[in-house]
């Protein structure tokens, strides 16, 4: 379902960027499959690599467990992820949740979202709300899940 994401961020990113954002990517293969990645998906924003997974760590990004990377809140995004985008092969650790964040110019972070499980991500109009929000000097809050 990341893939799909990724894929989602991608048709969007003009959005990101008229809102006043950029978008970066952090995955947990290493720099040829990272750069392999982002090739294979046309990305045209920043892919960082970090198989040893040490920015999840920084940031808070918890492992999940068995439950919340396959059990039933998962089951219907993931049909929908399988059926648009196929099975790839999972690269690192499988049970890694993953984060969104929007850091300010300054490096400060405005915006967290910490999944309750693998298919919990904030949209992108979600998101881009966040950027709009910043840009236009609002204080943006962190979301619930910190």
């Amino acid at each position: 379902m990341c893939r799909e994401h990724v894929v989602d961020v991608r048709d969007d990113y003009q959005r990101f960027l008229d809102a006043g954002g950029d978008v970066a990517i952090i995955t947990m293969g290493t720099v040829e499959q990272t750069a392999a990645f982002r090739d294979r998906n046309r990305l045209p924003f920043v892919c960082l690599a970090d198989p040893e997974r040490i920015a999840y760590q920084a940031f808070g990004v918890p492992r999940g467990t068995a439950l919340q990377v396959t059990g039933p809140s998962v089951w219907a995004r993931g049909l929908k992820a399988t059926l648009r985008a196929g099975i790839g092969k999972p690269i690192g650790d499988v049970l890694q949740l993953h984060g969104s964040f929007i850091v300010d110019r300054g490096g400060v972070i405005r915006f967290v979202h910490i999944p309750k499980h693998s298919a919990d991500q904030p949209s992108n109009d979600e998101l881009i709300v966040q950027l709009q929000n910043l840009k236009g000097g609002n204080i943006v809050g962190m979301d619930e899940h910190r």
